[in-house]
């Protein structure tokens, strides 16, 4: 008989524009790299969960920002606040005005002054009891959004200027503007990185060093040929992940800033769904950090995707029910020593972390999907497959039966991923159960010309460690 031939197991999700062309999916999980001492080369892990930490009576994130130990949340119509590491129920500031994403800036005056833009041009200024409702400087004309750099908060308006307000102050010189005129493209995000500011338009971005003129303390570098698709289309300048900006550009890809380029990571399938997405402003990016990984996250209206940047590999990532993922406006928290961000699904914020292996109490279901096992002659009988978990993760005081015994979920396709049989159940073994042998034996059919594939679902909250698998003609179990 011939010897067990390996099923090929993606490093990076490959759904394809349909099943057939299929190299394999990878949900809610990623590919950690093993040392060449261990058994195998690289190692599957469960994508980091979703843990409650903040409750509100709110709906609609729309962004956050935290200051002297205080998070600031804007929901649509109202700002929160938090003001302890433990989070639990929000305090009301005051009502805001508006109902779309926006961003905050603060200065850094010994108490800073605050504001929250979005694109609609709804403008305030807040204190940690009072939302102003407006500007207090009338000759700031109508922007659309805002950040801050050097003690200055930037603005920008539709038809291509930036205002700076005076050094940590929120006064604002009718003359301190700057016009990216590169483009005929507006502005539509300022954004501070690596000691410049950058003004991102449709088509253009602009990087503004700080000259120390006046009135507008920035003067134009470079231009770069490469806009952004839309206002969240931006990520990677927050505080604490310091690994690159990333955009979704106006070609429709992800692309990471190298020098001054912007150069395209995404693979054809993500190019493809956001090149379908028509109102851009749907599509979010936002960054986190997890076990050492820094991960890139795009959403849009029927996907997320995300980037690790240590293995510079793509995967997909969906909520329970959902197509996409819950997180929104991921931050780090500094004060609070936790990356936070809003949940899609409800009005609370919650922290992104690993080890808890659900979302909120909700299943939280890696799928491992290969591409089709191709050097099996077509016609001859599968008689066994073996799976190389990591057995023995049940979780003697968890729940039961889905952490005391949890089980993987099993099934086949054998015409390209277009059906797939019903699902059958391995255990993966009790706490410190590791001779647990994670098989299938008989009554697996024959391989067709497509080539069979293989689907694993773990939905039960233990870790997941998955190493790889093996089809064979013998049901015996051989080296």
């Amino acid at each position: 008989m011939r010897k067990p031939v390996e099923i090929p197991y993606p490093l990076q999700t490959n759904p394809g524009l349909h099943g057939q062309e299929s190299g394999g999916r990878l949900i809610n999980c990623y590919v950690d790299e093993l040392p060449k001492s261990a058994k195998a080369r690289r190692i599957y892990r469960r994508a980091p969960g979703l843990r409650s930490w903040g409750t509100t009576a709110r709906t609609g994130m729309r962004g956050a920002i935290e200051i002297g130990g205080i998070l600031y949340v804007a929901f649509n119509g109202q700002l929160e606040k938090w003001s302890l590491a433990a989070g639990g129920a929000s305090a009301n500031v005051g009502a805001l005005t508006g109902t779309k994403k926006g961003f905050f800036a603060r200065n850094n005056a010994s108490t800073p002054d605050k504001v929250f833009v979005d694109p609609d041009g709804n403008i305030t200024t807040f204190t940690p009891t009072a939302v102003a409702g407006s500007y207090p400087d009338p000759d700031l004309p109508a922007v659309n959004a805002c950040c801050d750099i050097d003690g200055y908060m930037v603005f920008t308006t539709g038809n291509g200027r930036a205002y700076a307000t005076g050094l940590n102050t929120t006064a604002v010189d009718p003359l301190s503007f700057g016009a990216a005129e590169a483009k005929s493209d507006g502005l539509t995000r300022p954004i501070p990185y690596a000691g410049a500011l950058y003004l991102m338009g449709n088509f253009s971005t602009e990087v503004w060093p700080n000259a120390g003129t006046t009135p507008f303390p920035f003067s134009r570098g470079t231009v770069i040929p490469r806009g952004i698709a839309g206002p969240y289309c931006v990520t990677g300048h927050e505080n604490g992940f310091g690994k690159g900006l990333f955009i979704v550009g106006d070609d429709n890809r992800v692309s990471v800033l190298q020098g001054y380029e912007f150069i395209p990571i995404s693979p054809p399938d993500l190019d493809a769904l956001l090149e379908a997405v028509t109102d851009k402003t749907t599509i979010e990016m936002c960054s986190y950090m997890s076990r050492g990984h820094a991960f890139v996250q795009v959403t849009g209206p029927t996907f997320t995707w995300f980037y690790d940047l240590n293995t510079k590999l793509w995967f997909e990532r969906q909520s329970y029910g959902l197509l996409y993922a819950r997180i929104t406006q991921a931050l780090n928290v500094n004060a609070f020593g936790r990356w936070l961000c809003g949940d899609r699904s409800s009005g609370n914020m919650v922290e992104i972390i690993a080890g808890v292996n659900q979302e909120i109490g909700n299943p939280f279901r890696a799928r491992i999907e290969s591409g089709p096992v191709t050097d099996f002659p077509v016609g001859m009988r599968v008689g066994r497959a073996d799976f190389e978990f990591e057995t023995g993760v049940g979780i003697a005081a968890g729940l039961d039966p889905i952490q005391r015994n949890p089980k993987v979920g099993i099934s086949w396709s054998d015409n390209g991923g277009q059906d797939w049989t019903a699902e059958l159940e391995r255990e993966l073994g009790a706490q410190s159960r590791t001779e647990q042998l994670v098989s299938l034996v008989g009554g697996l059919g024959r391989s067709t010309w497509n080539g069979r594939r293989w689907r694993l679902d773990i939905a039960d909250p233990v870790d997941l460690g998955f190493m790889g698998g093996r089809q064979a003609e013998n049901p015996r179990l051989t080296g």
